[in-house]
């Protein structure tokens, strides 16, 4: 967990920062990632006036299907974020102040003052899976007929047939061919 006890920031005027290494897991990213995944990076905290901007910078190794044979591919992942966190208390009464049901509950500060990143890296982390990689840049991927990964061993499939709803552009390309 990535917990940053920012009491003595929420005290400061706005503009005062603190810098801050990011070392820690994360769990559950997705199917490929299910345990933990480590996280390094770095974070600036910074005083607003509506509480605490956190810029953050963040590297994590993922395991991703590869987007053309879908074999298990480690992908080096950077993530960049700016997030503005809400105090829960106000710091020099202890009196609450409002949450409103717009707040994400992710981004308030807790009653002790401790500004918690790990979902926010977590939310990030899921959004860049959505975009695999691929396990080689000359992936040769799976075959359209029989699904043979075509990186380990080849296939005697004919691949040159066309989808039906192609055939009046195939025809065309025939054509153009033919004048040439």
């Amino acid at each position: 967990m990535l917990y940053y006890n920012v009491a003595q920031l929420l005290k400061q005027g706005v503009g005062a920062s603190r810098h801050y290494a990011i070392s820690g897991d994360l769990y559950d990213i997705d199917e490929n990632n299910p345990g933990p995944v480590h996280v390094d990076g770095e974070v600036t905290l910074i005083r607003i006036p509506a509480g605490i901007l956190a810029r953050a910078t963040a590297r994590l190794d993922l395991v991703q299907s590869c987007r053309r044979c879908l074999e298990p591919t480690e992908t080096e992942v950077d993530l960049e974020f700016e997030e503005e966190f809400i105090p829960s208390l106000d710091i020099e009464t202890g009196a609450s102040l409002p949450i409103t049901d717009d707040d994400e509950p992710e981004l308030v500060i807790d009653e002790h003052h401790v500004l918690d990143l790990t979902p926010v890296l977590w939310q990030h982390a899921v959004v860049s899976t959505t975009l695999p990689g691929l396990c080689r840049p000359d992936c040769r991927g799976l075959c359209p007929v029989c699904g043979t990964n075509l990186n380990v061993e080849t296939c005697s499939c004919d691949t040159s047939r066309i989808d039906p709803r192609l055939s009046p552009l195939a025809a065309l390309l025939r054509r153009d061919e033919g004048e040439e």
